[in-house]
Parts: C-alpha cells; structure tokens; sequence
C-alpha cells in the first residue's frame, strides 16, 4: 500500500511560501472579490485598449469616461467607481476647453474642481523612467489629494508609443509598461487606438496588441445619424456586448468673431444594448406594436407635433424599446419616408392626415 510522505514543518505551507516571496493559495482566497470601474465594462485594475476608425469619436467617449469617473456618474447607463482620472491628450489640445463646457452644460454640473489631471504633450511610455516618473507623480498626487486614481486614459497610442507599432518588441514593451502602470497604481489604464484596414484583424499594428492587452474595444459607425457602437473584442473575465453610444452636438461659447463653438458629447441616452449576433439582445415586440406607439405618441403631442429628440423620448417612456434609441430613430425615419409622418422646416413631426378616398 503506497504511503504519503508526512510533513514537519513548524509552521504552515501559506507561511513557508510567503518568507520565500511567493503567493499560496491562502493568500489568493483570502483576497477581496474586484469591483469592477464601470460595471460589465471596465474592470477595476488592469489594460484596455479603445480602437476605432477616424471620426468614430473615439476621443469624446475617452473624454466622457475620464469625466464621468471623476465626477461619479453612470458611464452608459453602468455604475461607475469615483475618483481621480489621468487624462494624457496629446491631440486636439485646442479642442479641449470646447469639450469640457459641452460636457458640463449637457449635465448641468460645476466641473471647476474635478479631480482629473491632464498631462497635454506626448510622453515616451515605452521609457521605463518615464512610467517610472508617472507612477511617483500620481502616487503624490493620490497622497496630496487624498483621492485615488481610478483611471487613467492614453489618448492615443501613437503620440506615446515613440517607436514602430507594427514591431512587436516596441509594441510588447508598450504593452508591458501599461500593465505596469495598472498594477503599480490598482488601476485601469485605456489606450486609444486605431483601427487597421482590415476591421477583422482588430486594432492597427502588431498582433501584440490584440494579445497583451486585458480587454479590447472597438468603436463602430452605428446604425443611425449620431450612433456609434461600443463592442468588446475581449474581456479576459467577461463576455462580449455591444453598446449603443449617442452623440449630440452642444453649444459651449463664442469665438472672437462672436461666431457659436460646438462640440459634441456622449448623450445620456447612450447604454442600451446593440444585436451584433451574439445573444445578448433581449427579445423585443413586433415593429407594428412600436410604429402604432410612435403614431400614438405622436397624435398626442397635438397639432404643434414633436421634436425627433422629444419624441423619441418620449416614445420610450411610452415602451418604445425601452431604452432603444437606435429603435426609435430608425423607426421615425422609416415612418417619414414612407409618408406616414411628415417632417416641417422647423424640424418638428406631425402626422399626415389621410382623408378617405372618394
């Protein structure tokens, strides 16, 4: 009968392993579950990268995340966790002042002390004393603040990288040093990107990318005017979605020729989720049931009508969707042009009155 060794150690395994710098499986059960930064989407430690085509509006949804963590507000329609946010913009640096007052009046908030930080001229982050050097400015920056760091967003890889992204040795320290910056600091690092010309093969550049970062995101033309989707690529602990992300046009200011400024910003209509062909859309009533809701809500508003933003909000209080911007849009837009619905110069909808034939 085959006997196993007995052990005499005075102290225990998880002990022994720890004075020899490893980690036991003690160690591991004893660690706290993650709270995810914005939840089913960001994890709360770790490397993402945001990847799309140019003129997606990749930096706006960059820009909102970083200002909707600093300010503790649901990002898409998700819970996100507060505190401070480190902004590197390299580009669009004249742009800026026009997106942060758009922001504040879309959601009618005083952003004068938010904890972001910005850093607005590119920085070499495959130097390991350069992410040394950042590493030690936020940590003061955390101590001084008293506010730890929750985000941090590189915007975008190129202006960062100082080296060739199709090499993988450049792109693999790149990479590296991200991880290192998330696991110095505990928190979540995102890298905008673009995307190759073959959507297929994922972000621009070397495969490394698409490999070493934690979770992958790509940013799409949606189906809609103003609609961009959000979908995973990968999620190393989750599963794959696709987010339905609005841009509206606000007005921030006037230029010294006393012309309006706009600039655009992500809509709290964004977060319902997109069919991409992978089970996660709930299922939903017949497109008869949502035109007959639409025309519903459309008769009741009276002989003035509706605004399309109006009505569409108004049309899923009602149960248009619920919550499906992208539904009600293309829905109106059908009904317009089917000549159902009739759009006047002054943008509002009215319905067409259709007198019986003789």
């Amino acid at each position: 009968m085959q006997q196993t060794a007995s052990f005499t150690s005075p102290r225990s395994f998880a002990e022994d392993a720890k004075s020899l710098g490893f980690t036991s499986v003690s160690d591991i059960l004893g660690r706290e579950f993650p709270v995810d930064l914005i939840r089913d989407l960001f994890p709360q430690v770790g490397s993402s990268c945001l990847y799309g085509a140019p003129g997606t509006g990749k930096s706006f949804v960059a820009f909102h995340i970083v200002m909707s963590v600093a300010a503790g507000l649901d990002v898409l329609g998700r819970r996100s966790l507060q505190g401070m946010a480190v902004y590197l913009s390299t580009e669009g640096k004249s742009g800026m002042k026009a997106r942060a007052i758009a922001w504040a009046r879309a959601r009618n908030i005083d952003i004068t002390d938010l904890p972001v930080a910005f850093i607005e001229e590119p920085r070499n982050l495959r130097g390991e004393e350069t992410v040394a050097t950042l590493i030690e400015r936020i940590k003061r920056l955390e101590a001084s603040s008293g506010i730890p760091c929750r985000f941090i967003c590189v915007d975008t890889l190129s202006q960062c990288l100082f080296g060739d992204e199709n090499r993988q040795e450049d792109m693999a320290q790149f990479t590296g040093a991200m991880t290192r910056l998330a696991n110095a600091l505990g928190t979540q690092v995102c890298v905008v990107h673009h995307s190759g010309k073959d959507k297929s093969k994922g972000a621009r550049g070397s495969s490394v990318i698409n490999g070493n970062f934690d979770t992958l995101f790509a940013l799409e033309e949606g189906e809609c005017e103003g609609q961009i989707v959000l979908r995973t690529d990968k999620q190393k602990n989750g599963g794959k979605a696709a987010v339905s992300i609005v841009l509206e046009k606000v007005e921030c200011g006037f230029d010294g020729d006393g012309e309006p400024v706009y600039s655009l910003v992500v809509s709290d209509e964004s977060g319902e989720l997109v069919d991409v062909g992978n089970g996660n859309q709930p299922d939903r009533p017949s497109r008869a049931l949502y035109e007959k809701k639409l025309l519903e809500v459309l008769r009741a508003a009276g002989p003035d009508g509706l605004e399309p933003l109006a009505w569409r909000k108004q049309a899923q209080a009602a149960g248009v969707g619920p919550n499906r911007v992208s539904t009600a849009h293309n829905l109106i837009k059908e009904l317009v042009e089917n000549g159902i619905v009739e759009k006047r110069p002054d943008g509002r909808c009215v319905p067409v009155s259709r007198r019986p034939p003789p």
